[in-house]
């Protein structure tokens, strides 16, 4: 993972995670 795509790759990775 690149540094850029981290904040977007790591919220799509914990939105579907959190809600459920």
């Amino acid at each position: 993972r690149n540094a850029h795509n981290f904040p977007l790759d790591l919220a799509a990775v914990e939105a579907p995670s959190i809600n459920g």
